[in-house]
């Protein structure tokens, strides 16, 4: 392992060592400017949506504010980045306008990767000690882009988008819903009166059976019993005394109780008949008044359905439900977030340097060479005598006198054009690009 005790060797091996570590350093910078000049500075712009509660709050929504927010934030920040919105508001600003007439216009596949790489969108909640749900209250909007004012203008056109979407959205759904009830009401009315035509025929149908008649009928068999034996106690008599009548008038009478009692008993018939049917016919009464009772349940629940809905569409109609509101608006930024260049520059430079003294000592270690007499003893114990110089002949001085004027040929070709970088940085024009600049208003 190569070692220095001394500041003399520590010298000695850089002096060895510096065209090579001259020309690192010069090529390390040289880099660096380039590397700092081809730089793309990048500007970020923020726009804010607030999320506005309703103005005339649901006593209910306590419970349920929380999901249902998170899943309608989360399903306006998808249509935010959606395909169709990007590629429409990036056309609306004029995002992908070529540079030079008759450029080459990004394709769509192209656009929409650098679109979704440079806007970001998410969600804010709020969180406290007080607040039993936790629901987002504000979008961000986040756009980088190479130009302070086109970042600024895609972050607006975004949100407004999004607010106008969201409203048209809503109003909408609103109106949807009103249709839909509508649609259900009259749909359920009418079958409330084919329910209500079909009990009424029932009830004519089955007039005497039905439960309301039975105590009426039940009372007309009792009287159509007492006169049927009121009639066989009058036909009894007659035939008790039908020696004292003639055969006509006997004849006659007997046929006319006769008839009434036939119909009596066909009218005791018809009511016992009635009276047996009685069950069957409350049964099926029972359930047409079921069917008719559960349809205005329905048609009750959904005119109360309907009202909400009419309310929510005037809600929204006067911008009185939950809405986006602006709450700040993308400004083109003043300064550039992305490193300087300068910095860039200078940190090529001092890793410049630093490669140059690895390689330099890199250069000592694979080559350990005993250069002194110090070295000697040190290394191998042995105390040298004396110290012969080697002499070389003139020609083998010109050709190493010529390799080290090659050698520093380069290296001061290497330092002009250093100078000449230098140059161009001292230039105003390019000082401006280097440090942070004021956005073009």
């Amino acid at each position: 392992m190569v070692q220095f005790h001394s500041r003399e060797e520590l010298f000695s091996a850089l002096r060895r060592r510096l065209p090579i570590m001259l020309l690192i350093v010069v090529i390390g910078c040289l880099a660096s400017v380039y590397i700092a000049m081809n730089k793309t500075k990048l500007y970020r712009a923020t726009a804010a949506i607030q999320i506005e509660s309703p103005r005339i709050p649901d006593p209910d929504s306590g419970r349920r504010m929380s999901d249902e927010a998170v899943r309608r934030i989360e399903l306006i920040r998808q249509r935010m980045t959606s395909t169709v919105s990007l590629l429409q508001v990036s056309e609306d600003v004029g995002l992908f306008q070529p540079r030079e007439p008759g450029g080459r216009m990004p394709s769509r596949d192209e656009k929409l990767i650098v679109l979704r790489n440079a806007v970001t969108v998410r969600a804010e909640t709020g969180n406290f000690a007080f607040s039993p749900t936790v629901a987002p209250f504000a979008i961000i909007i986040e756009v980088v882009w190479e130009e302070p004012e086109a970042a600024a203008a895609l972050a607006n056109g975004i949100m407004t988008a999004a607010i106008a979407e969201s409203r048209a959205r809503n109003l909408q759904r609103a109106q949807d819903a009103l249709t839909f009830f509508d649609e259900e009401a009259s749909e359920i009315d009418a079958r409330i009166s084919a329910v209500e035509a079909e009990i009424a025929e029932f009830r004519r149908a089955n007039d005497e059976a039905l439960p309301g008649s039975i105590a009426a009928l039940r009372s007309q068999l009792a009287s159509l019993e007492v006169s049927e034996f009121e009639i066989d106690r009058q036909l009894a008599e007659l035939r008790a005394n039908s020696d004292r009548l003639r055969d006509a008038d006997l004849a006659r009478r007997t046929e006319l109780l006769e008839n009434q009692k036939r119909l009596i008993v066909a009218r005791e018939s018809e009511i016992e008949a009635a009276i047996a049917r009685a069950p069957d016919v409350a049964r099926d009464l029972g359930i047409l008044e079921r069917r008719l009772d559960g349809l205005q349940e329905q048609y009750s629940a959904v005119v109360q359905q309907r009202a909400d809905a009419e309310f929510e569409q005037v809600m929204e109609v006067q911008d009185q439900s939950e809405r986006l509101e602006v709450l700040e608006e993308a400004v083109p930024a003043e300064y550039s977030f992305s490193r300087s260049r300068k910095s860039i520059v200078m940190l090529g430079a001092l890793f410049s340097v630093v490669v140059a003294f690895g390689i330099g000592y890199l250069l000592e270690l694979f080559n350990p060479a005993i250069r002194s007499a110090a070295q000697l003893e040190r290394q191998l114990g042995i105390k040298p005598v004396i110290s012969v110089p080697v002499v070389q002949k003139r020609s083998s001085d010109i050709g190493r006198w010529k390799r080290r004027g090659g050698l520093f040929a380069l290296i001061f070709g290497g330092l002009a054009l250093l100078a000449a970088g230098v140059a161009r940085l001292v230039d105003p024009a390019l000082w401006g690009r280097f440090l942070p600049r004021r956005a073009n208003s």
